[in-house]
Order: structure tokens, then sequence, then C-alpha cells
């Protein structure tokens, strides 16, 4: 396969592409203009200077020659207002699809996420209907909705087959979201637990993602969507816990009531406080998440496509601790 790939220097991305260079394929990477290439360069892959909100004719001009396409290049949680956040994850989408069927690409494998199910409650899987409400703020799972409908627009005018994945919450070496912030609750003497800490979340390793979506391109399967919620088990209190041996830290957590964290953040929301270090993650979202069980079975892309995630918790949530701890770019001062 010739693969082209945007968002290859972000966390999902970079754990792909270093897949697919292991698998021996070409790789194809859009890059923004002052984006780090420096690892893209080291897996030998070929760069290409451009952004999602190019037109279609400049990127499907970057696309020769591609067979293959994912894309992962999004905003996620990173604060702007809706126009922004919706030029580069909806309509970024739709120019990246259209330049993809004119370039005659065969496949294209398009990185939504968990978060366009809204508030569903109870289990939730592919056939769940994506008409709950969202948060009022979740500029996010909105534009990953609209996102979605672009791409099955796009295959159904254009006649490129797209795979559909949708992640939960991503950790990993070179996350700039998630792992940072936990790093910064549990470099603190003493770490809030939302709860007990004993609900599994709705939490997956970059790298098990990346070994779905590699699944998927191999598939090739066309109006297909698959869930990427469940790798393995993770409890909250695991997730801190391992995290924190990468840091070389014992935290000392302690538990908060369900009720007391439920009553906090909606004091909190009315007072328009907002989630530390990710603005448009709304705290309700956060608390649904923290206090509740992962929902995200993950069983089609199982039982169809063989998904036998490699990556265990335990192993991957301690080399991101290290990652975080060893990065010159990420500070977090003395614990307070």
């Amino acid at each position: 396969m010739r693969v082209f790939v945007t968002g290859g220097s972000g966390l999902i991305g970079s754990h792909l592409v270093e897949l697919l260079r292991t698998k021996g394929h070409e790789v194809v990477s859009l890059h923004r203009r002052g984006s780090e290439t420096t690892r893209l360069r080291g897996l030998g892959c070929r760069l290409v200077e451009g952004d999602v909100r190019d037109g279609a004719q400049s990127l499907a001009s970057a696309m020769a020659g591609c067979t293959h396409l994912v894309h992962g290049a999004a905003l996620v949680y990173s604060g702007g207002a809706w126009p922004k956040v919706r030029a580069v994850n909806v309509e970024g989408t739709r120019n990246v699809l259209t330049a993809a069927a004119a370039a005659g690409v065969g496949h294209a494998v398009h990185v939504s996420s968990v978060a366009v199910y809204g508030r569903w409650q109870g289990a939730v899987d592919e056939a769940t209907p994506l008409d709950a409400d969202l948060e009022p703020d979740d500029l996010y799972g909105r534009s990953k909705r609209e996102a979605e409908s672009a791409a099955r627009t796009v295959e159904e005018e254009r006649g490129l087959a797209v795979t559909i994945v949708r992640p939960a919450a991503v950790y990993g070496e070179r996350d700039r979201l998630m792992a940072p912030a936990i790093a910064r609750i549990v470099r603190r003497p003493v770490a809030v637990l939302l709860g007990p800490g004993d609900n599994t979340l709705p939490v997956v390793y970059a790298g098990n993602v990346a070994v779905a979506l590699s699944l998927a391109l191999e598939a090739g399967r066309g109006a297909a969507t698959y869930d990427v919620g469940l790798d393995h088990p993770l409890t909250q209190r695991g997730l801190l816990e391992g995290l924190a041996r990468g840091l070389g830290r014992v935290p000392r957590l302690f538990p908060v009531p369900a009720l007391a964290v439920r009553g906090t953040v909606a004091v909190l929301q009315r007072l328009g406080v907002r989630t530390p270090g990710a603005g448009h993650l709304p705290l309700s979202r956060v608390v649904r998440i923290g206090l509740g069980t992962n929902p995200y079975g993950s069983l089609r892309i199982r039982r169809e496509l063989g998904w036998d995630p490699p990556h265990r918790h335990e192993e991957a949530l301690e080399r991101t601790g290290r990652w975080v701890k060893e990065d010159s770019n990420l500070s977090f001062g003395e614990p307070t």
C-alpha cells in the first residue's frame, strides 16, 4: 500500500505511521508549515506541506499515486470558536476525501470519535443512532458528527469507499492532551478520584488504535463503521497509578463521593469554569466518563477484522509516563 496520512505527527497518526512503515508500506504524510517532522523523516516517510483546509485540487495533487488514505487530522478539544473547529474538522474532512476520490485513491479510513454518540445512556455500539443530545459547548463532538456525514456524502457521490473508525479517549507517547493533564493530577500531594475509582474507563492506547486502523485499511470495506472504545479494561485508579509509575511517583489517591463530584461540577459549570488544559472539553463529559462504566464494547471490530490489541495498559501507561517525564517541551513545575 501507498498510504496518504493526515495528522501523521499527532498522537494516533505517529503510532500508525510507525506501524505502517514496520509492515513495509509507503507513507506520504501531510504536515502544516512549522510542524515537527523529524520523527516522520526518520521513519522514511515522504513529506508534503499543506493543510486540510486547502482546496481539493491542491490536496489531490499531493495524493497522486497513493492507493489508500487515513484522515486523522483534527482539532481535539483544543479551543477555538465553532467556525475554526468546523473549518478543520468538517470542511477539512470534505476536502481531504474529495481530493482522495479525485486522485484515484481506492479506500479511505476516516478517524472519528465516540464523542459522536453524545449523552447516550447505557451500552453503545455502531447501531446506536447519532441523535442523543450533545453538550451545548461540545464543539468537538458536534464537528465529528458533521464530519462523518460529510464523509458518507463523499462516499455516495464520488464512489470512494470509506471506513469510519471511532476511538474513545486516547493516550500514549506523544500525547499532548490527556497524558500531561493526568500527570499534573498525580504530581499533586493528593490526587482526587471521582467516586471509588474502580469503574472502567473509555480510554484506549494509541498503539492499539493504530493496529485497528491498519486492519481497517487492509480490509478495505466501504460503508463500514467500527468503534475502538475498549482495548483492555482500565479502571480510573489503574489509569492514575499506571501513569504515575512512569513518572516515578506513588500517588496518594483520595476518593470523592459521586454525589459531591456531580454537585461541585454543576456549580463550576454555572460559573463558566472549564476543564483544565482542555477548555472545550465540557466538565460534565469528564465527570460522566470518570464516574461511569465504559459503554463501548468494540465487539464488531474484533469479530469482523480480528482486532486483538497487543499492548496492555500496565506497560503502555508506564511508557507514556516516562515519555511525559522526559519530554523537554512539557513543563509541570514543582508539585504544590
